[in-house]
């Protein structure tokens, strides 16, 4: 029987439905005599963001070990002219899926697809574009944020490690807008 070497898959299965999906796909892969089975990463077509305070300085080191979470608010960009304070003035998107995944090995991300995890957890922003995570394992996720259809923004993802003091900076999270075609 043939063996599956590399295995990706969509965002859009979650759940049951994946492991349905998974299944059928690998013994669709037996019947067919198939060894390499390339389905897209749930991170294709989202930019990678880079985890900043708001400040622009980059985010503490872990401390500790044990399990985490995260929180914040996902905006959009302020519009030109709003004023000195950008993120008093930045929209706040509701609605966003901010879904954490975990990197199996040293939360390489992009090319090495093959080494993220099945989703773990999920929430979405509230009518003020706030989220909280649930408590995580300890490890390093790549968290995406996926804006609904039609919203005029774009998605992103970011690469962190969840910690005991993970969630004690809340996160600033600005989705670029769509370009007009």
């Amino acid at each position: 029987m043939p063996i599956v070497r590399s295995f990706r898959w969509t965002l859009a299965h979650t759940g049951r439905a994946l492991a349905s999906a998974a299944l059928a796909l690998t013994l669709g892969v037996a019947a067919c005599g198939t060894t390499d089975v390339e389905i897209e990463s749930p991170l294709d077509g989202f930019a990678e963001a880079t985890a900043t305070d708001s400040a622009g300085n980059p985010l503490p080191p872990p401390t500790g070990t044990g399990p985490g979470s995260f929180r914040g608010t996902v905006l959009g960009p302020s519009a030109p002219g709003a004023g000195n304070d950008s993120l008093a003035t930045a929209p706040r998107i509701a609605g966003v899926r901010v879904t954490a995944y975990p990197l199996n090995r040293d939360g390489v991300v992009g090319e090495v697809t093959a080494d993220i995890g099945l989703p773990i957890a999920h929430v979405f922003t509230d009518s003020l574009g706030v989220f909280q995570m649930p408590t995580l394992p300890s490890g390093r996720y790549a968290v995406l944020f996926a804006p609904s259809d039609g919203s005029g923004y774009a998605g992103v993802y970011v690469t962190t490690e969840a910690h005991p003091t993970s969630n004690a900076t809340p996160w600033w999270v600005v989705l670029p807008r769509l370009s007009a075609r």
